[in-house]
């Protein structure tokens, strides 16, 4: 008898440790998820942003409404290399800022979120885009879960991320 009860106070001892160890795993894994998730949103904002200025430079330098976007990397010394044989051509207002393919073209946010990303943009994933022309320039709206992720105003140039 005194094993029986022995044996049941181990499984219960050591069914509460796990339990415990258990629950303490999945409040700190949840923490870390979600952190990894905010970085990876806010790294895709900086993406985005590099590609807005790496045309509107290419506009300063050409004065074009078409510019290329070569693909660039920092070497050891800190100096820029471009891949000329890597490039993306994008559409830029009169203000020098990316608005697309063409103007007026369907889906230039997407295009844009595309090339800064490097992944296709599916309307099955759970970033939802919203463009429109506001005063003849290309107003662009990322969601996430309903809520605005962040903005980019061709107007003006200004990528602002929305925190929540």
């Amino acid at each position: 008898m005194a094993g029986s009860k022995t044996g049941l106070l181990n499984f219960v001892v050591i069914g509460t440790v796990l339990a415990i160890v258990l629950s303490s795993y999945i409040y700190h894994a949840t923490s870390i998820v979600k952190e990894a998730e905010d970085v990876n949103k806010e790294n895709a904002v900086a993406q985005f942003q590099r590609v807005v200025m790496l045309a509107r430079a290419q506009w300063i330098k050409t004065k074009q409404h078409s510019v290329l976007i070569y693909e660039t990397s920092l070497d050891a010394s800190g100096n820029i290399q471009q891949k000329k044989d890597v490039a993306a051509e994008l559409f830029v207002n009169v203000k020098g800022w990316p608005e697309g393919l063409a103007k007026g073209q369907g889906k230039a946010c997407e295009y844009l979120y595309t090339l800064a990303t490097l992944r296709e943009m599916s309307m099955s994933s759970e970033i939802v885009v919203r463009d429109e022309y506001v005063n003849g320039y290309l107003q662009c709206a990322f969601f996430i879960h309903n809520r605005v992720w962040f903005e980019y105003n061709a107007g003006s140039g200004v990528v602002m991320e929305r925190r929540s």
